[in-house]
C-alpha cells in the first residue's frame, strides 16, 4: 500500500468519524519491558520530555505494507545479544515521550483521546512512574491514566490501594501485565493475584485491560507465556461486573496459524462465557486481525494501538482495511470499535454514550 493510498484510507476514516471521538484504550506512556527512563522537559518545546540528547522527529506517514513483517534480524542473535538489541531499540522509541509526542501521532491518526497504561516489574512500585505520568501529561485531558498494582502490595490491601490511587491520580482502569508484572495464571498463587485484582476492579468500579498472548521480548524468560490464553481461560472473569479487556486478541506474539487453530477458539470460548469480556486489536499483523473481525461482534471489540510500540495511524488504517475487507457494515464497526465501544468503557456517562447510540444509525458513508 502506497503513501497515496494510506492518505486515502485515513481521509475515509476521518470522514465516517465526523465529530464524534475516537479513543484509543492501549498506549504506553513509558517502555514497559525495561526500566522506566527518566525524562525531562525540552526547553522551548511545550509537551516533550526528553531521556537522551536526541533530537525530536514528529512521525510522518509512509507506505503500508499489511503483510507480516519481515522478521527482525536479531531473533537470530543469541539470547543475551537479542535482549540488548531489543533494549536499544525500544530506547530509542521511548527517547521522547510527553503530549507532543502523542498529539503529533494522534493529528495523523484522528485519534481524540488516549488512555494510557503503566506497567510495573515485579520488584517495582508505582508511585514514582505514576507521579512522573501526572507532571508529563496531567494538565491536558486527552489524557486518561491506567494504573497497574504493584506485587509489593497484598491480596488484602488491593481494594484499598486502588481506591487510594484513584483518588489521588484519577485513575480510569486497571492495567495487568502478567509477563512484566510476574503473576503466573498457570499456578495457584497467580490465579489468587487476578482474582484479588478483579475484586478491586468490582469494588472500585474501573474497568481491566489484561495483556493477552505471549511476551517473546520479555527479561524473564521464564514469564514469556504467563499471558497466554490457555492461563487467562482458567480465571473466573465473572467475579468483576466491569468491563475486562484481553488486550491483542490474545494473540500477541502467535502466529497465525497458531491464532486460527489454537487461540481464536480459546477466545470464543470464554467470551461466550463472560459477558463483561472484551478485547483489542493492538500489536497485530493484518492477518490474525482481520480473523478476529470475522470471528469476533463488533460489539465486543475496542480499538487500541500499542503505541509507542506501534504506529496509532497504522494500526487504525489497518482496522480500516480488516472492517472493509471482513464486515458488511464497516463504517458502522469502525464507529462501534473506535468510538462507541471505548467511550462506554471509560464511562463518558450516559449522555455522551447516549448521543453514540443514537449516532450509529446515521454513520455518514465515506
Amino acid at each position: 500500500m502506497d503513501f497515496q493510498d494510506v492518505r486515502e484510507i485515513l481521509a475515509s476514516v476521518m470522514k465516517v468519524k465526523g465529530q464524534q471521538p475516537f479513543y484509543d484504550i492501549h498506549a504506553h506512556p513509558f517502555e514497559v519491558m525495561f526500566d522506566p527512563r527518566q525524562y525531562q522537559p525540552l526547553p522551548g518545546r511545550t509537551g516533550l520530555f526528553s531521556a537522551g540528547s536526541s533530537s525530536y522527529v514528529p512521525p510522518q506517514l509512509t507506505p503500508l505494507n499489511l503483510r507480516h513483517s519481515v522478521p527482525d534480524r536479531a531473533i537470530n542473535l543469541d539470547e543475551r545479544l537479542r535482549a540488548k538489541a531489543c533494549q536499544l531499540k525500544l530506547r530509542g522509541i521511548y527517547s521522547h515521550t510527553g503530549p507532543k509526542v502523542f498529539a503529533d501521532r494522534m493529528a495523523l491518526s484522528g485519534i481524540d483521546k488516549v488512555l494510557l497504561l503503566p506497567v510495573v516489574g515485579p520488584d517495582k512500585g508505582a508511585d514514582n512512574q505514576m507521579q512522573t505520568m501526572c507532571e508529563i501529561f496531567g494538565n491536558d485531558d486527552r489524557f486518561l491514566f491506567g494504573y497497574c498494582l504493584p506485587n509489593g502490595i497484598s491480596n488484602g490491601d488491593c481494594v484499598a490501594e486502588v481506591r487510594r490511587v484513584r483518588a489521588k491520580f484519577s485513575v480510569r482502569a486497571l492495567k495487568v501485565h502478567p509477563s512484566v508484572t510476574g503473576i503466573n495464571p498457570g499456578g495457584r498463587e497467580g490465579v489468587e493475584r487476578l482474582e484479588w485484582i478483579l475484586d478491586a476492579s468490582q469494588q472500585t468500579n474501573l474497568p481491566v485491560i489484561i495483556h493477552g498472548g505471549l511476551s517473546p521480548d520479555c527479561q524473564n524468560r521464564q514469564a514469556v507465556a504467563f499471558g497466554k490464553l490457555q492461563n487467562l481461560r482458567q480465571i473466573d472473569w465473572s467475579i468483576t461486573k466491569q468491563s475486562v479487556v484481553i488486550a491483542h486478541g490474545g494473540c500477541y506474539g502467535h502466529t497465525t496459524s497458531e491464532a486460527q487453530e489454537k487461540i481464536i477458539p480459546f477466545l470464543i470460548e470464554m467470551l461466550d462465557r463472560h459477558d463483561n469480556l472484551y478485547i483489542d486489536l493492538s500489536g497485530l499483523v493484518f492477518e490474525v486481525l482481520c480473523l478476529l473481525l470475522m470471528q469476533i461482534a463488533p460489539q465486543r471489540i475496542l480499538f487500541g494501538s500499542d503505541a509507542l510500540y506501534e504506529s496509532q495511524w497504522a494500526t487504525l488504517a489497518k482496522l480500516w482495511c480488516g472492517l472493509r475487507q471482513s464486515r458488511r457494515n464497516p463504517e458502522e464497526d469502525l464507529f462501534r470499535i473506535a468510538g462507541m465501544n471505548p467511550a462506554k468503557l471509560l464511562a463518558q456517562g450516559p449522555s455522551v454514550t447516549g448521543a453514540i447510540e443514537n449516532q450509529v444509525e446515521s454513520v455518514p458513508e465515506p
